[in-house]
């Protein structure tokens, strides 16, 4: 249940904060005072798109708070837990709208996304509005009325799955046949890729190993040289290093004899000397095998070139990659090799899933014929009290067909479209030609009374119910959202006075002026004597006002006795 909605500069409202009860509330005040503003902050809180234009002129930020009762909605209360938000016995929706910047909203304190924010939404409130009578002119809408009444959405859910599964196997069946089409010249272009690689044989790490080897082949001489006279610095010349170890190990050896702390020295010294003489050996031996080899160094610039063409050849970047290929290659020829068998494979599998999709579709369409039937006899009893006497309704579902087969779509294989007949023998016809505005409005309502039950969404919304009818009509829908109020807290926006009676709350907004500023504001009516004179201003009469003043309580007395009798 909406308990407050809290407003800040936002368009014509400076300062607003109104409070809220259960029951049915309505909203009044003359055209353009700020009533529809209350819907677009209700919407901008539960994700709607927030515009700057909405900034008060002259201010920096709006800021809109919505605060909900969540004593009775456990769901949404372990859907708060699920996310880390704290999950008190109240929700409170913050957006914030600043003139620059970003728009930040926030649940309970923790920030969150937008599409968590209609998620919230879809379960706390539904907004009725002048759009949605349109929306039933579209035929395409029909199927969402039906099965939100039949509750067959987890059902759909399986046919949209179904549907999916039935598509992928079809575009792999596709691809399948193109790959077939293709197979001769793919693997003949393979075979000879897969040749060349073999050929090649190149192995782990040996494009690298050989431009190593390369590049010591081709630096010999340089090589010789630089290792050539480490022999001499290490032992071979006069004042060599060995030799000036094995002199500095002697000295050290003496001076252990006069103090044994000079023994560590001497044996890292030692140990030093017994290195580089290792050191020494290996040169020698090294050097000694030092020689041109041109042969070798020609047959490995040629393996080299044969690597790299290939490379080149496939836009790789190294001979590891190059190795790859050659597995790739042999893994798609092998495949190739047993396409026929996975053709067969596919051909099962998209037949398990036509089968599938069909069985699960035709059990959708059994659901909705049932539901379509109680939804028929919902409505016509609805539009009955809403002054349709007379009026047939009918939930027409004919197969979806191509070419006199069968088509399937996410949403099954029906098309759903809402015929109405208004007058006695008149044929029933597409509800998108034959119902007018008013009729639009009473169809709707009579969709919401049916399809609204204590298990949907807790908070109502009515924003132009009233487009489109009068006098009698506006009493029975009046006393329709009276009714509609016990099972869920409804909101209603309207101009006509018999609507406005059947309200057990009723807010009055207003506009005003101050120093060239404009200022939007809720009064909530306390009294009856109140209520009695705002609904004398709706009846707009041009009697006097004593008269207005009766009128305006007959309609209440009426009102009451008529709620009463609900």
């Amino acid at each position: 249940m909406l308990l407050k909605l809290r407003l800040q500069n936002l368009a014509t409202i400076k300062e607003l904060e109104a409070e809220f009860d259960s029951g049915f509330s309505i909203l009044t005040g003359e055209t353009g005072a700020g009533k529809s503003i209350m819907i677009d902050a209700l919407l901008l809180v539960l994700g709607g798109r927030g515009d700057t234009g909405l900034v008060r002129t002259g201010e920096d930020s709006t800021v809109v708070e919505a605060v909900f009762d969540l004593s009775e909605t456990e769901g949404i209360r372990n859907q708060l837990e699920e996310a880390g938000i704290p999950a008190e016995a109240e929700l409170i929706l913050r957006c914030v709208i600043p003139r620059k910047g970003r728009q930040r909203r926030s649940v309970n304190g923790a920030a969150v996304t937008v599409e968590f924010l209609k998620n919230l939404g879809q379960q706390l409130v539904n907004i009725h509005g002048q759009h949605e009578n349109q929306a039933l002119l579209q035929v395409g809408t029909h199927i969402e009325f039906l099965d939100q009444h039949g509750k067959l959405v987890p059902l759909r859910n399986i046919v949209r799955a179904a549907h999916a599964a039935h598509q992928q196997a079809l575009a792999e069946q596709r691809d399948l046949n193109q790959r077939m089409a293709a197979r001769h010249a793919r693997i003949e272009e393979l075979t000879i890729l897969r040749e060349e690689l073999e050929e090649l044989n190149l192995q782990e790490g040996e494009d690298e190993a050989l431009q190593q080897e390369a590049y010591r082949l081709s630096n010999t001489e340089r090589l010789s040289l630089l290792v050539g006279q480490m022999p001499a610095l290490l032992h071979d010349d006069e004042g060599a290093v060995l030799t000036q170890l094995e002199s500095a190990r002697r000295t050290l050896s003496e001076a252990e004899r006069v103090d044994s702390a000079c023994t560590a020295m001497r044996e890292l010294l030692e140990s030093a000397l017994f290195q580089l003489e290792d050191v020494y050996q290996e040169v020698v031996r090294y050097t000694s095998g030092i020689e041109e080899n041109p042969e070798r160094l020609a047959w490995i610039n040629e393996r080299l070139n044969r690597i790299q063409r290939l490379q080149r050849k496939h836009k790789l970047d190294c001979g590891e990659v190059l190795r790859r290929l050659l597995e790739s290659v042999v893994a798609e020829l092998e495949a190739l090799e047993h396409l026929e068998e996975d053709g067969q494979v596919l051909a099962e599998r998209i037949a398990t899933c036509e089968a599938k999709l069909k069985q699960e579709s035709e059990k959708l369409s059994e659901r909705r014929k049932k539901a379509a039937r109680k939804l028929d006899g919902g409505v016509v009893r609805e539009l009955r009290q809403l002054g349709m006497e007379k009026s047939r309704f009918e939930t027409q579902l004919t197969p979806r067909t191509s070419d006199g087969q069968p088509t399937w779509l996410p949403s099954g294989s029906d098309h759903v479209e809402f015929l109405l007949s208004v007058n006695p023998g008149q044929d029933l016809r597409s509800l998108a030609k034959v119902a007018s505005g008013g009729e639009l409005s009473r169809i709707m309502l009579a969709l919401k009374t049916v399809l609204t039950s204590p298990d949907t969404v807790e908070i109502l919304i009515f924003d132009e119910v009233d487009s489109g009818i009068s006098g009698r009509v506006a009493e029975i829908v009046g006393q329709k959202l009276r009714s509609l109020g016990t099972r869920h807290q409804t909101l209603c926006i309207t101009h006509l006075p018999q609507i406005a009676a059947f309200s057990e709350h009723h807010y009055v907004v207003s506009k005003a002026q101050h120093r060239n500023a404009t200022f939007t504001s809720i009064e909530r009516l306390q009294t009856s004597d109140e209520k009695t004179a705002e609904l004398a201003k709706l009846l707009g009469s041009s009697e006097v006002a004593s008269k207005a003043q009766q009128l305006a309580r007959d309609m209440l007395a009426r009102a009451q006795v008529l709620s009463l009798t609900t």
